[in-house]
C-alpha cells in the first residue's frame, strides 16, 4: 500500500515541477519577445529655441486673446441686462396702463 500511494506523489511532485520548468520557459520566450519588439528610441531633452522674441509674441498674443474675450463678455452682459431692464418697464408700464384702463375706463357690467 505504500508503495503505490508514493509513486503517485512522486508522479505528482514530478508533473508540478514539469508544469513550473514550462512556465519559467514561456515566460523567457515571452521576455525575449517582447525585447525584440519594443523598438529602441534615443531621446533627447526638450530645448527651448534661442530666440526669447517669439515666445514673447505668443505670451503677448495670449494676453490679448484674453482680454479682449473678457470684453466681449463684459459688453454682451451689459446689453443683456439693458435689454432685459427695458422689457420689464414695458412690462410694468403695461400692467399698469391695464389696471389704470379696467379702473377708469372699462364699463362697469354689474
Amino acid at each position: 500500500m505504500n508503495s503505490p500511494d508514493k509513486k503517485s506523489r512522486e508522479l505528482r511532485h514530478k508533473e508540478q515541477e514539469l508544469r513550473k520548468r514550462e512556465q519559467e520557459i514561456r515566460l523567457r520566450e515571452l521576455e525575449a519577445e517582447i525585447d525584440r519588439s519594443v523598438p529602441e528610441f534615443i531621446t533627447s531633452k526638450y530645448q527651448e529655441p534661442d530666440s526669447q522674441v517669439n515666445g514673447k509674441l505668443k505670451q503677448w498674443r495670449r494676453k490679448i486673446i484674453a482680454a479682449a474675450q473678457f470684453t466681449g463678455i463684459v459688453i454682451a452682459v451689459i446689453v443683456a441686462v439693458r435689454i432685459a431692464s427695458w422689457l420689464a418697464a414695458a412690462l410694468i408700464v403695461g400692467g399698469i396702463a391695464s389696471i389704470a384702463y379696467k379702473i377708469f375706463f372699462q364699463e362697469d357690467r354689474s
